[in-house]
């Protein structure tokens, strides 16, 4: 172990202004890594590499810089980290005048190198989750993987539960964006999310909380307009797998809608069919699908037989349901439908050719 770089240049940035002397930071090799005078940076450090080998301060006395190749009077202490010495710092001057100084400095310098270390264990916890929640929502671990995966990284979830996709339609979000928000959404989902450069932000949250609350906290803080995809709600952490899947459906299908909002939430479980047969149907297949619906379509400007039908298939194709649901008359219901068999060749009393009909306004209609 062994200080670096960066941390020995934040000790000279922190500390150069308090203290009225040239200050000095030294590797275990004994190399100045970090001064305030730019002229001994990269230079052995005969006192830091006497304090490396002994682990103790060695005060410099203006006697002995002859016995020490280009040493300077000041005193040099260890940097401990863990009972471990990884670093020198040092102060030029009288010693006199510097060394109850040189405590402080070593003080500082050891607080600064716990804090960095602190941050950075944290930032690898935190990436470690990251990488373990995407292995678990994407299917690759299995349910005993799964669960030591995720008590490795201090992860756990009431269920139900379901994932959402938070997608920026026009910029992904870079690495500091990514840095900052982190610990606001660490505190708001209990640490269940990860970003994806494809798909933006996902969120693991718990299903029985107020979506529309948990959404809209979440969505506050990133960058619109915004795509949310809402998966469907599981109950263990095999299925969140299927519950990430559903979200990036959803998302898939909610792109392919053009909308003004700053903020288009596409839930699977409120489009469920829609999603899965448009994942899934395209081309003449769908045109196959879909021709009687849209012969309906092109036949009903008004749109008044395509709401009887959708009340029809509501009501359990229940006549009297239907008819007291349109606020209309059993006859008016009926010439209507026999509008529509005309207008399409399906006869609506029959399932399997309504099913047909089912399918075109699940498809086409909004």
């Amino acid at each position: 172990m062994e200080i670096e770089e960066r941390i020995a240049e934040k000790i000279i940035a922190r500390t150069k202004g308090l203290i009225p002397y040239d200050i000095n930071v030294m590797n275990k090799q004994g190399i100045v890594v970090a001064s305030t005078d730019a002229t001994r940076m990269g230079l052995a450090h005969s006192g830091g590499s006497w304090v490396i080998e002994h682990q103790a301060t060695m005060i410099v006395e203006h006697a002995d810089t002859r016995y020490l190749a280009g040493a300077k009077p000041g005193v040099n202490l260890p940097i401990a980290y863990q009972g471990h010495c990884i670093g020198v710092v040092g102060i030029t001057g009288d010693p006199e005048q510097v060394c109850e100084l040189g405590a402080l400095l070593k003080m500082t310098a050891e607080l600064l190198v716990e804090q960095s270390r602190e941050k950075d264990a944290a930032l690898l916890l935190s990436i470690e989750k990251e990488n373990c929640l995407k292995q678990v929502v994407t299917g690759q671990l299995n349910s005993t993987q799964a669960q030591a995966a995720l008590k490795k990284v201090h992860l756990s979830r009431r269920f139900p539960a379901r994932c959402v996709i938070f997608q920026p339609k026009n910029t992904l979000l870079d690495y500091q964006q990514k840095l900052a928000l982190t610990p606001v959404l660490a505190l708001a989902v209990k640490g269940w999310f990860f970003f994806s450069q494809e798909s933006g932000l996902t969120v693991v949250l718990d299903a029985k909380d107020d979506k529309e609350t948990n959404l809209g906290e979440i969505a506050a803080v990133l960058p619109p307009p915004l795509t949310i995809g809402v998966g469907a709600s599981v109950n263990s952490i095999e299925e969140l797998a299927l519950s990430y899947a559903s979200a990036t459906a959803a998302i898939t299908f909610g792109q392919a809608k053009a909308t003004d909002f700053n903020a288009a939430v596409y839930c699977y479980e409120s489009h469920k069919e829609k999603i899965i047969i448009s994942s899934q149907v395209s081309g003449w297949r769908k045109d196959e699908l879909t021709k009687e619906y849209r012969a309906l379509v092109n036949q009903d400007p008004h749109g008044i037989l395509r709401l009887t039908l959708r009340t029809l298939i509501s009501s359990s194709v229940d006549m009297s349901t239907c008819a007291h649901r349109l606020n209309i008359h059993r006859n008016t219901l009926r010439n209507r439908l026999d509008k529509i068999e005309q207008i399409t060749g399906v006869d609506y009393k029959k399932l399997d050719q309504l099913f047909r009909l089912y399918l075109g306004n699940i498809m086409l209609d909004e």
